[in-house]
């Protein structure tokens, strides 16, 4: 029997006995069993902007995605920033939204 298996079977009869104010160190698998009920489901929020500076210039709302992503960059940004390496290419995007 695993070291876990044991320490539920020793702390779960006793959880009606515990007392507010006590504290018993618990791994987070134990947390979410003890717990009455599991926390409700939220919405994902998707994408957020934050400032970003990169050299000299400064994006008071970069955007932020959290998802699977490109990263894409106009050429007028390319140009400010003084990016001289860039190559012409062929590649085709196709977004989930068919965009």
């Amino acid at each position: 029997m695993s070291a876990y298996i044991k320490y539920m079977k020793e702390l779960l009869p006793r959880k009606s006995s515990l007392k507010g104010g006590q504290t018993i160190m618990m791994n987070k698998e134990c947390s979410a069993l003890i717990q009455p009920q599991l926390p409700t489901k939220r919405k994902d929020p998707g994408s957020f902007h934050v400032p970003c500076a990169i050299g000299e210039t400064m994006f008071d709302r970069a955007l932020c995605d959290l998802g699977a992503s490109i990263n894409l960059m106009p050429l007028s940004l390319v140009k400010r920033l003084q990016i001289n390496e860039i190559l012409p290419t062929d590649v085709v995007i196709r977004l989930a939204e068919k965009t």
